[in-house]
């Protein structure tokens, strides 16, 4: 990751957890942390990205639309230099997405293009793949210092 890069973190669940964890472990620049409102009907058995970036010091947001005037203009003030999205529920429009001067990425859970979607992992694990992974595409258009292409990890689904 570039020097002195500016991030805004779109993220939820354990994989959101982990991933944020390794930013700030890193010690990187995170201006902010978008995340959802837990759901009152949802069973929250997982890690609170919120409570982890409360913990660092880093702003917290749970809008339950980031695609209006108020939060484009609110991002688009953080000036990222990049933008992350880790298991954020919902789209982000193309406007946020075109703000970070070196693109925006996002981790899915499979290997692209299987189990598009929500809940990938347990979709392989129910029609039995024997490993499965992640994909890291670019969900604008990247200007980075970095090689281009995706980035895949394997790993061996649940023993059954």
């Amino acid at each position: 990751m570039p020097r002195n890069a500016t991030l805004v973190v779109f993220a939820y669940h354990d994989v959101g957890y982990e991933c944020l964890d390794a930013l700030v472990g890193r010690r990187e620049k995170i201006a902010a942390v978008f995340t959802h409102a837990d759901n009152p009907g949802e069973r929250i058995w997982f890690r609170s990205v919120a409570d982890l970036a409360e913990r660092h010091g880093i702003p917290v947001h749970r809008p339950a639309s980031v695609n209006t005037p108020e939060w484009i203009g609110h991002i688009r003030a953080l000036e990222p230099s990049l933008i992350f999205s880790f298991y954020y529920r919902n789209m982000i429009c193309q406007e946020i997405l075109d703000v970070p001067s070196l693109g925006a990425l996002n981790l899915h859970g499979s290997l692209l293009p299987k189990y598009r979607g929500r809940v990938p992992v347990n979709w392989a694990v129910l029609h039995g793949e024997k490993e499965t992974g992640v994909t890291t595409p670019g969900i604008s258009s990247i200007r980075r210092p970095w090689p281009s292409g995706r980035r895949r990890r394997r790993w061996r689904c649940f023993a059954r």
